[in-house]
């Protein structure tokens, strides 16, 4: 090492020590200059954009020297967390696998190592890994709680119930493992107990979000309106969302609105949106002068939905209001009941005049059904495992005698094959290209006779403009779909299609093919 990178290094070091992080970088980027592969300068460089909040920086500093730097654990463990950080997770894992290396039960590696897995999708080795982490920290609360949420997400259901019974036996006050061991009997069916562990979480921690919001949830979901909708409020308290308004401005039910400019905003997914904007009428029917903000995508569709006097999207300036209120919120407002939820059906409109550019399509349709399809979701959305279906389970419903067309706008890569097979042999057809808007999709739903739809947005869509829907169902569905019932108070020419066992869809094909062999035959 040459004297100068040794008196910028030295100066460097000083510079760190003082906490003047610009200076140090200062230093370290000129011996870069001369010796760009300097692997103690690129390390300190990786600590110090860490620092500074630039992970992927980091990340790029630190990958380089540790290929050939020999570094502590401490070091290696270090860059394997800067690395997570940035989202580079094949890098993390192999630092975090080099600290278990030298020591085996380095229990912070062993973490770091499981969560990159999980998000890798490599759930059996995240277990191992956790499983081998509740064996050096026996004692650890917090490693069988993180083993039972995995175990959760791998659907071993009786271990993860296991596993957060542990946790709460090592930390009796552990209102996070109250409340996941709720959720999870929940998703068994089990709801009494369910409702015991929120309601034991709260017994420790009356303001925990978690357990007020996924009470609040099973109570909608065995048709508990009024605790239900009462709890939901605390979704906002949970850390997951933020509406971003004053809660002094907050329409409760309780202010008086005749007279006054209310703003609805948006809130959660389109779907959401459009089950909700119901409910708006009821506040122009009081007086108010609603004003609707949603998201830009359902713009074009509800520009000129009848209970708003001005619709905004959600990048445009919001204009000055008396009271807000999220979408969402209108039914604990409005102290809606079970018989409240249905609204004259259809309650959104497609355009008729440009429902004629759907013409070429039926051209040279028969008296087959016009079936329009969507057999997926959202990707980020939380229960999109469960409740979309791969399209090539669909196939014993695409071989009845029916018109077919694609209403799905995201198709997977695991469906594109399949898709273009199902093109090719004339039982589906694809216009995802031409469904740009939800207008769009609404103006070709209004020339269907059905929509066969697991739950997602069209679902809602096509409900809303009064379609006929049938809706596919996971085994656990959604609070808003109940249990049991094949019908929905949301929807009056709704049938709900639910799985008999968990994650297999075959009895649901089976079902939706006989109803539509039935309605072609009528």
């Amino acid at each position: 090492m040459s004297q100068d990178i040794e008196h910028a290094l030295a100066a460097a070091q000083k510079h760190l020590m003082a906490g003047r992080l610009d200076e140090a970088a200062t230093q370290l980027h000129a011996i870069l200059a001369s010796a760009p592969d300097h692997g103690e300068a690129l390390a300190r460089l990786g600590y110090i954009t860490a620092n500074q909040g630039d992970h992927a920086r980091a990340a790029q500093y630190l990958t380089q020297p540790s290929a050939y730097l020999s570094m502590s654990v401490d070091q290696l463990n270090f860059a394997a967390q800067v690395c997570q950080s940035a989202q580079r997770h094949d890098d993390a894992i192999a630092l975090f696998e080099r600290c278990l290396a030298q020591f085996p039960s380095h229990a912070a590696s062993l973490y770091g190592a499981a969560m990159s897995l999980i998000q890798l999708g490599e759930l059996p080795r995240a277990l191992a890994m956790l499983e081998h982490l509740c064996k050096v920290q026996p004692l650890s609360a917090e490693a069988h709680y993180n083993r039972g949420a995995l175990l959760g997400r791998m659907e071993r259901y009786e271990d993860e119930l296991d596993a957060y019974r542990q946790a709460i036996a090592l930390k009796p006050r552990f209102v996070r493992a109250y409340v996941n061991l709720g959720v999870a009997l929940r998703d068994l069916w089990r709801f009494d107990e369910a409702l015991l562990q929120f309601k034991k979480a709260l017994s420790i921690d009356s303001n925990d979000a978690g357990a007020r919001t996924n009470r609040a949830q099973t109570n909608l979901l065995l048709g508990e309106f009024e605790h239900g909708w009462r709890e939901y409020e605390w979704r906002w308290r949970d850390g997951t969302g933020s509406h971003g308004f004053p809660h002094t401005t907050l329409w409760t039910g309780a202010q008086p609105i005749a007279g006054k400019t209310v703003f609805v905003h948006h809130e959660q997914g389109f779907g959401d949106t459009l089950q909700f904007v119901r409910f708006v009428d009821r506040l122009s029917e009081g007086g108010a002068r609603v004003v609707l903000r949603v998201q830009d995508a359902l713009l074009p569709l509800l520009q000129n939905y009848r209970g708003a006097a001005e619709i905004i999207g959600e990048t445009a300036q919001v204009p000055p209001f008396d009271y807000h209120i999220p979408i969402m919120s209108l039914p604990f407002a409005l102290k809606l009941r079970a018989a409240d939820l249905a609204a004259p059906a259809p309650y959104v409109h497609a355009d008729d005049a440009r429902i004629r550019q759907w013409d070429d399509l039926f051209a040279h349709a028969d008296r087959r059904p016009k079936v329009g399809i969507v057999w997926s979701g959202s990707t980020t959305h939380l229960n999109d495992r469960n409740r979309s279906i791969p399209l090539g389970q669909l196939k014993p419903l695409l071989d009845a005698d029916a018109d077919f067309v694609s209403l799905q706008q995201d198709v997977r890569d695991g469906d594109r094959a399949c898709l273009v097979q199902f093109e090719q042999s004339g039982k589906l057809r694809d216009v995802s290209a031409r469904l740009t808007t939800f207008a769009e999709t609404a103006e070709l739903i209004a020339r269907l006779d059905v929509v066969i739809s697991v739950d997602t947005a069209v679902a809602h869509l096509a409900g809303a403009l009064g379609k006929p829907v049938w809706i596919a169902l996971p085994f656990m569905p959604d609070w808003r779909w109940q249990l049991e019932r094949s019908d929905s108070p949301w929807y009056a020419n709704a049938r709900l299609f639910r799985q008999k066992t968990r994650g297999d869809w075959s009895d649901v094909v089976a079902a939706l093919r006989t109803a539509l062999d039935t309605l072609h035959s009528a």
